[in-house]
C-alpha cells in the first residue's frame, strides 16, 4: 500500500508543478482571465495531497513522509483562502508587498521544497523527477518575469 500512496505522492506533485507552470504561463501571456479560471482547478489540489496525508497516516508510514506533506497542505489551504475565498485581485507586481503575498511566496516554497523531499525520501529517481520537475517550474516563471520586464519597459 506505501508503495501506492508514494507514487500517487510523486503523480500529485508532478500534477502541481505543471498547473503552476500553466499559471506562469498564462500570466507572460498576459492571459489573466484565464488564470483566474484556473484558481479553482488549482485548489482541487487540496484534496489528493490531503487523502494522501490520511492514507499515510493509516498505512504507518514513517514521520518524515508526514511531516514533508505539512507544507504543501498549509500552502493549499492558503492558496484557497488567498486566491479564492478572500476575493481579493492579485498583484503580481506591487511596489510595497502586503504580507499576505510575502507569506504566499515563503508557502510556496516551503511546499515545494518538501514535495522534493518526499521524492528523494522515496527514492532517487523520484526525487530526482520532481526536482526536475521544480526547476521547470522556475523557468517558466523566468519566462513570466522576462516578459513582465519587457512589458513595462516598453511602458515606461
Amino acid at each position: 500500500m506505501g508503495v501506492l500512496i508514494d507514487i500517487l505522492v510523486v503523480i500529485s506533485g508532478v500534477t502541481f508543478y505543471a498547473f503552476l507552470c500553466i499559471v506562469y504561463l498564462l500570466r507572460a501571456l498576459g492571459q489573466d482571465k484565464l488564470e483566474l479560471m484556473m484558481a479553482p482547478v488549482f485548489s482541487l489540489l487540496l484534496f489528493p495531497f490531503f487523502a494522501l496525508f490520511i492514507a499515510n497516516i493509516l498505512d504507518g508510514s514513517d514521520i518524515y513522509r508526514l511531516i514533508a506533506l505539512v507544507p504543501m497542505l498549509i500552502y493549499l489551504i492558503y492558496d484557497l483562502w488567498y486566491r479564492l475565498l478572500s476575493k481579493k485581485k492579485p498583484v503580481h507586481h506591487p511596489k510595497k508587498w502586503p504580507p499576505g503575498l510575502i507569506v504566499y511566496l515563503v508557502l510556496l516554497q516551503a511546499a515545494a521544497i518538501s514535495l522534493n523531499w518526499y521524492g528523494f525520501f522515496v527514492s532517487q529517481f523520484d526525487g530526482r523527477i520532481l526536482l526536475a520537475c521544480y526547476f521547470i517550474m522556475l523557468g517558466f516563471f523566468g519566462f513570466y518575469q522576462v516578459r513582465y520586464n519587457r512589458r513595462m519597459k516598453h511602458l515606461s
